[in-house]
């Protein structure tokens, strides 16, 4: 419980002031603990993003993982991106945001650690895309690799622009758009 209250507040904190104004003293106050309540639970603040990291990453695998089985692949791809936006714009946000700015930081470990966690959002993004192909709705000659890949890249470049822009547009009206270009370009015709 309280390891999953500090982890909630570092997320805030990310989000609200960016990864390197983050202490443990600021996840401290957020959740009105001490600093040395912190440290029972974590060694640092590398620690407490570590274990922010491996949440985000059952967040994005969950939600690709469960969709409703009447759907088609692309079908769930499209649905279960819109969803990821959905949650970010309400939540000013989460899994993609805060990846880049753990990315930012330019820790080895932590870098390392996030890499993982994307090639196996990728790699689930690419068997989707491969269930697409065996149900005749995604290109056979399509490099899956590339298409996951951009398929991340589109939506993590969306959520940065948002984000720079002041979240002053729906990220999920702009992603509606680039679905369309990338659905065109994987679809079978």
């Amino acid at each position: 419980m309280r390891q999953q209250q500090i982890i909630d507040a570092a997320r805030k904190l990310i989000i609200k002031y960016g990864s390197e104004h983050v202490t443990v003293r600021s996840i401290a106050k957020e959740v009105g603990f001490t600093e040395g309540a912190i440290y029972r639970h974590f060694q640092s603040k590398k620690d407490i993003l570590s274990l922010l990291a491996e949440h985000i990453e059952d967040e994005l695998l969950n939600d690709l993982g469960g969709s409703s089985v009447d759907n088609s692949p692309l079908k769930k791809l499209e649905l279960v991106l819109a969803g990821h936006l959905s949650a970010i714009e309400r939540r000013r946000g989460v899994s993609f945001q805060v990846i880049a700015e753990i990315l930012s930081l330019g820790d080895r470990n932590l870098n390392r650690k996030v890499s993982r966690i994307i090639e196996r959002y990728v790699g689930r993004l690419k068997e989707i895309l491969r269930d697409g192909v065996r149900a005749g709705e995604v290109r056979e000659d399509l490099d899956l690799e590339a298409a996951a890949t951009l398929l991340f890249g589109m939506v993590q470049g969306l959520v940065n622009i948002w984000a720079l822009g002041d979240y002053a547009f729906n990220p999920e009206h702009e992603y509606h758009q680039l679905w369309m270009v990338f659905r065109e370009a994987v679809i079978k015709r």
